[in-house]
């Protein structure tokens, strides 16, 4: 887990809050393959809740996913992104443990 690289993925305020509203389940998507208690996105669903232009979506979500707070996975036609819960509960304990304990 790279630290500084997962601070700088989320101190961009749009990159934030893509990954605010995937853990409040505020972005909805129009992809049928994905559930929905999977929490997945496509980049159609951040453009249509940001209205910013496809290439910039595209930068963020990478951005994201080289700092792994997103992963990506192939399905049919679709790219489908998912929250790393996983890797953003170990970043938040490593926080607290380096900077507040």
């Amino acid at each position: 887990m790279d630290i500084p690289l997962i601070c700088k993925a989320l101190g961009n305020p749009i990159r934030y809050q893509i990954v605010k509203d995937l853990q409040n389940k505020t972005i909805g998507t129009c992809c049928d393959q994905i559930q929905f208690f999977e929490d997945g996105i496509v980049v159609a669903d951040v453009i249509h809740t940001t209205e910013l232009a496809q290439s910039t979506v595209s930068q963020h979500i990478n951005v994201l996913e080289k700092a792994g707070i997103i992963t990506k996975e192939k399905r049919s036609q679709w790219t489908c992104f998912f929250l790393n819960k996983d890797l953003l509960k170990r970043f938040s304990t490593a926080l607290e443990t380096d900077l507040v304990k």
